[in-house]
């Protein structure tokens, strides 16, 4: 379990925002090149910048003026980053963030990228491969902690402008080396790119329409500029979105242009110098916005109204106006939508689900409201279906995360809503879970994989066949944390049987109270959070002949076996997440197959804001 401390180390700031904010931790990055550790800023940055704009327009700038004024030692750049990430402003809090958290958290899982690893496939020849039907990992990941970022701050009420999902396709226009793009009727947006290259400008129309299923048109435009510059494309590129809505009218564009790179001591200004310009327009005003040899005029006509006009020409280029009201997304329309979609399922019985996923960092929230709401439909689809129900699996992350909700009120929650059915609540930090993760990783090392196996800053990763990487432990020379994509394996194994795994432990070691009962109950005490990170770290020594990824038990192992072979031919699990863990469960049904374990994964992703309702089953 991560303390207050944990990636706080002081080296430079550069180091410090890394480790603090991405998955390149001080270990990392001390074997970095000056280049490449500027490179990895670089990225971060623009990162940064796109989710401090969530705050306003004004805000990317402010924070990268402040962070170049830090004087060593005055101010912890980290502290500052997160205050503008969490409130707009410099004022530091003192108090913990979770929006750090959940980024450092998330890009351990989902953003590891391929610096200090051995190449794997790159995306411009795995898109060859596969098409252009899915976003690039790196850009799908970017959006994913855009929807994280906003989802905590529109819990605190803040009124932001929310994505929808629009019933028709975008219509596409070519004007020489400009495309533009809108929807064919009563647009709400509109977009212009120019670039030399058809095929690159119809693919970042193709990539904005894409990213519209998560995100705003103006969040995806801001998106779309941190990507530009790190795919280092070869020719220039302008972009301009314009976008009405219920909160006003906001055009965002920006230029890029090749072979700029940043220099080692002049990184930030390198990026707050290419930022995007973000206008929001009160009612009357207009922006001009170049484009080439043109420019385009956008003015408000209203509070939520503007047209696109064409200078060159002097012609209309689009009229907008906001989406019409459509009425909240509710939890029982999307509740019922995963209902119909999962009745079309015709694989095997899915013997347990997990409709209950949370940071014990945050609050109870809409998410956690939909989850168990879908999660309720569908428990009461399969009932009369199968032999029996799936069991409830629910899982509070208390690893990544400084414990603010008690569990015993989580619980309390769930029970709300699914009453006395069968519950299994599993704490992230359970030993039951990391002795099954050394199971398996003794499989992973006696198979033909463990040759495989990458290093960077002593953590170990393995690649996967989409080309990104997987990590199995951060920290594996000393105390071993163990990545979320490989726990996630191990935590399906255990869903596999739950109370044989909880009968076994309970036998070995004298239990009265299961682990999971007990870790919640320290875990929901009133003491700061590293005081029950000792407690519960006295608690597991108990299992600590089971846990150590160097010395497997022999009877775990022979238990995990005789699980998975029982598991044979098949064996199905159901989860119930937020559309921000699509990239994740990817790599998890990837890494169940290089496995070669008998274990399938069924999820229903859905989005609270805008009520999209999936189901991904390969």
């Amino acid at each position: 379990m991560i303390l207050t401390s944990t990636y706080r180390d002081q080296t430079s700031l550069s180091r410090d925002l890394l480790a603090a904010f991405s998955a390149l931790d001080h270990a990392t990055t001390a074997g970095l090149s000056p280049d490449a550790l500027a490179g990895a800023l670089d990225r971060l940055l623009r990162r940064l910048a796109v989710l401090a704009a969530l705050h306003g327009s004004d805000v990317p700038a402010q924070f990268l003026s402040a962070l170049a004024d830090v004087d060593a030692g005055s101010v912890d750049p980290v502290d500052l980053a997160a205050a503008y990430l969490e409130h707009g402003t410099g004022t530091i809090s003192g108090e913990a963030s979770e929006i750090q958290q959940e980024l450092v958290h998330f890009s351990r899982i989902v953003d590891i990228g391929q610096l200090g690893l051995q190449a794997g496939v790159d995306e411009h020849a795995l898109r060859r491969l596969r098409g252009s039907d899915r976003l690039p990992d790196s850009l799908k990941v970017l959006s994913e902690l855009v929807i994280v970022t906003r989802a905590r701050l529109t819990q605190r009420g803040r009124l932001l402008p929310t994505p929808w999902l629009r019933p028709d396709p975008a219509a596409e226009t070519d004007t020489g080396d400009v495309t533009i793009a809108a929807p064919p009727a009563t647009p709400d947006y509109w977009m212009a790119v120019r670039c030399a290259r058809r095929r690159l400008r119809r693919q970042f129309r193709y990539e904005l329409s894409a990213l519209l299923e998560y995100l705003t048109p103006v969040e995806a435009a801001l998106a779309l500029w941190a990507h530009a510059h790190e795919q280092q494309l070869p020719t220039g590129v302008d972009f301009l979105v314009v976008q009405a809505d219920p909160c006003g009218v906001t055009a965002a564009s920006w230029t890029y242009q090749p072979g700029a790179r940043p220099e080692t001591n002049d990184v930030i200004g390198h990026v707050a110098r290419q930022l995007p310009a973000i206008t929001t327009l009160t009612t009357g005003r207009s922006t001009v916005v170049p484009m080439g040899q043109g420019a385009y005029r956008i003015t408000a006509n209203a509070f939520a109204a503007a047209t696109v006009t064409d200078q060159t020409s002097n012609a209309t280029a689009a009229t907008l106006t906001a989406p019409p009201e459509t009425g909240a997304v509710t939890h029982q329309a999307m509740a019922e939508e995963a209902r119909l979609l999962l009745s079309r399922y015709t694989g095997p019985e899915l013997v347990s689900m997990e409709a209950g996923h949370i940071h014990l960092d945050r609050d109870l929230d809409v998410d956690q409201d939909t989850g168990v709401a879908i999660g309720a439909a569908l428990m009461e689809l399969l009932a009369p279906r199968q032999t029996r129900p799936p069991v409830l699996t629910p899982m509070m992350d208390d690893d990544h995360v400084l414990v603010r909700l008690a569990p015993t009120a989580y619980r309390q929650f769930l029970r709300q809503t699914f009453g006395g059915a069968p519950m299994h609540l599993i704490c992230e930090s359970s030993p039951i879970i990391r002795a099954i993760v050394v199971a398996l990783y003794q499989r992973l090392r006696n198979s033909k994989l463990g040759n495989r196996f990458d290093r960077r800053g002593g953590n170990l990763f393995l690649p996967l066949p989409d080309g990104s990487h997987c990590e199995l432990f951060e920290g594996i020379d000393g105390t071993p944390i163990t990545g979320c994509v490989f726990f996630e394996t191990a935590l399906l194994t255990y869903r596999t049987a739950p109370a044989r795994f909880d009968r076994y432990f309970a036998e070995r070691y004298g239990l009265r109270v299961g682990v999971h009962e007990q870790a919640a109950q320290i875990l929901s005490g009133d003491q700061p959070h590293d005081e029950k990170v000792a407690e519960l770290g006295e608690y597991y020594r108990r299992f600590a002949d089971v846990t150590d990824p160097h010395r497997p038990d022999p009877h775990i192992t022979a238990l995990v076996a005789d699980v998975l072979d029982h598991a044979a031919p098949v064996t199905a699990h159901l989860n119930v997440l937020e559309d921000y863990y699509e990239v994740q469960q990817s790599r998890v049904r990837q890494l169940l197959k290089l496995l070669g374990l008998p274990l399938r994964m069924v999820t229903v992703h859905f989005n609270a804001a805008t009520g999209r309702v999936v189901v991904c089953d390969e």
